[in-house]
């Protein structure tokens, strides 16, 4: 599965499996039906990338690339003080390297500049330029960013409603293996949103997540069983 590139996310598994302890406990404020709890958030958002964070932060300084630093290394140092656990959390340093950071077309930074104009972390919340970041995160690939891309097509947050667009951002993103990406579409197939509803594919995109810890999709399963 690539959601970054196929280093970091060998680095980012190896990381998490070996150190349980820098879970991340993260929460995002959804509305409507795309309420995701606590548990199935600490599994789905960037466990990998933010555990890689911590144990880096410490013996890793922002590199320079001809006499200015990288946008992955940018990235990194955004995350120590977005997740607070090297450093003391403070979401407006952490935007601050992460716009650094996206500037040079990193995706991640792109990614996180996103979330923080979304959730009004460090920034004053602000859905157009959230949907900006995630679109151009996105386009490099990034299946957390097409996840929430989707997801702003879905409400109309910096972009006007569009179901099918949303589905198919969704459907991008659960092929890469997301597994919170996995559970909308899943939810797209069963209510019939941007695609035709189909009960035996809303049964195998809810599987396909469900097996990857995501709750949401469990009781979407259970939900199912009991009709």
């Amino acid at each position: 599965m690539v959601i970054f590139d196929k280093l970091t996310v060998a680095v980012f598994v190896n990381v998490f499996k070996k150190d349980r302890k820098y879970r991340l406990k993260f929460v995002t404020l959804q509305k409507q039906k795309h309420l995701v709890d606590m548990n199935t958030m600490k599994r789905i958002i960037l466990i990998s990338i933010l555990s890689l964070s911590i144990h880096l932060s410490e013996a890793q300084t922002v590199q320079p690339v001809n006499g200015q630093p990288d946008g992955k290394s940018l990235a990194i140092e955004g995350l120590k003080y977005y997740n607070g656990r090297v450093v003391a959390q403070n979401f407006q340093q952490a935007a601050t390297y992460f716009r650094q950071s996206a500037e040079r077309g990193d995706m991640v930074g792109e990614y996180f500049l996103g979330l923080c104009y979304f959730n009004g972390e460090g920034v004053a919340q602000n859905y157009s330029e959230a949907f900006k970041w995630y679109d151009k995160s996105a386009k490099q690939g990034c299946a957390q960013a097409l996840c929430e891309l989707g997801y702003c097509y879905y409400m109309g947050n910096g972009v006007e409603p569009d179901p099918q667009k949303a589905f198919e951002l969704y459907e991008q993103s659960a092929n890469k293996g997301y597994p919170k990406a996995q559970y909308y579409l899943g939810d797209c197939y069963f209510n019939g949103e941007g695609v035709d509803a189909d009960e035996s594919k809303a049964k195998y995109w809810y599987h396909k997540a469900a097996d990857q810890g995501n709750e949401e999709a469990k009781e979407a399963l259970v939900r199912l069983l009991e009709e």
